[in-house]
């Protein structure tokens, strides 16, 4: 009897061990299903810029973002948000009901709204319908875009794997970080001899065939955009000098211009016009010239500063003849450059 006694007592202790263990592992029942939370979340990340710091919060005012099974190609999920939504106190993320798998993620930010740029579709079949093109003005053989361009961001993750373990709890983020696609050029003419400019003295474009982008953010063959000014503005400068009170006057035009992203070996001319004679006074590479101060930004690759930055000032000097002076450099983003040898250049 004592014996007996004894096993009945380790029995229903092993019982109550058993069940300790079943309610420890979020609940384990009967037909060896789980409760345990398992989610997988998308978070989306604007630090791929010159500031080196998370600017979504402060910059991206939309999300679209799909999911595509990697084996199939076929989506399987999507979402939007804008506003409020993403200005969540703990960081903006977006639930997804996806189970286990391998998923390729693109997303399109600051679309809602936006007049400047069109998606191809909302609803696309695989990721390669997810277009994004330029909305441009027709003007005889030219498609001309010349107003202040909506910001926009993009984003990808492939073959992302989301292999959840039985029975434990799971809560994972797929980052995706955002590229930003829209940049501003600011391009003055100083004439330091006094002489006043206008506006109706010169007119500036920019051309450069970037208006079509593919779901990967790659430039897509395209018609050639001409880029003219969303704004010009025009100012005289008065710089006084002691002990003399000599004072100089620099008289400037600058015209801002707003493009699509930016590709490092695309043809990307900008090009100044004199109106009283026609002739171009300025005819250089842009992206050439850009990337000559790459090298005061640290060590990344020219793409990579293409990508960062998206704010760029190109400053010339113009002879009493209203010509470019050469010999007096270029400055860009204040940091002064001698051109390179290039014939097409003046």
């Amino acid at each position: 009897m004592e014996v007996t006694g004894n096993i009945n007592m380790l029995k229903g202790i092993g019982v109550a061990l058993l069940s300790s263990m079943m309610l420890s592992s979020c609940g384990l029942i009967n037909d060896y299903e789980s409760d345990c939370p398992v989610q997988l979340r998308v978070k989306l990340v604007y630090d791929y810029n010159m500031k080196f710091v998370d600017a979504f919060q402060s910059e991206v005012t939309s999300v679209n973002v799909w999911a595509f099974d990697t084996a199939t190609g076929q989506r399987v999920w999507q979402a939007s948000a804008s506003g409020e939504e993403l200005l969540m106190e703990n960081g903006f993320v977006i639930e997804t009901p996806l189970e286990a798998g391998s998923y390729d993620f693109v997303a399109w930010c600051g679309l809602e709204g936006n007049t400047s740029f069109d998606l191809s579709t909302y609803e696309p079949q695989s990721r390669t319908d997810l277009e994004v093109t330029l909305n441009t003005i027709e003007s005889g053989d030219l498609n001309i875009s010349d107003s202040e361009l909506s910001g926009l961001y993009h984003g990808e993750v492939l073959e992302y794997t989301f292999a959840p373990v039985f029975n434990q709890s799971t809560i994972e983020d797929v980052t995706i970080p955002l590229t930003k696609d829209t940049n501003s050029i600011k391009v003055l003419l100083q004439n330091m001899d006094g002489a006043e400019l206008n506006s109706a003295d010169f007119s500036m474009s920019i051309t450069d065939a970037n208006s079509l982008l593919a779901w990967n953010n790659s430039v897509l063959p395209g018609p050639t955009v001409t880029y003219e000014p969303w704004i010009t503005s025009y100012g005289v400068i008065g710089d006084t000098e002691t002990p003399t009170r000599a004072v100089t006057t620099v008289s400037a035009l600058l015209s801002e211009f707003s493009m699509s992203r930016l590709i490092d070996g695309q043809e990307c001319w900008l090009t100044v016009t004199r109106h009283t004679d026609g002739k171009d006074i300025i005819h250089i590479p842009v992206i050439e010239y850009l990337l000559l101060i790459k090298g005061h930004y640290g060590n990344m690759t020219d793409q990579e500063y293409l990508d960062r930055q998206d704010d760029y000032s190109m400053t010339f000097i113009l002879d009493d003849s209203s010509n470019w002076n050469v010999s007096a450099g270029i400055y860009i983003n204040s940091w002064a450059v001698v051109p390179p040898q290039n014939e097409e250049g003046i």
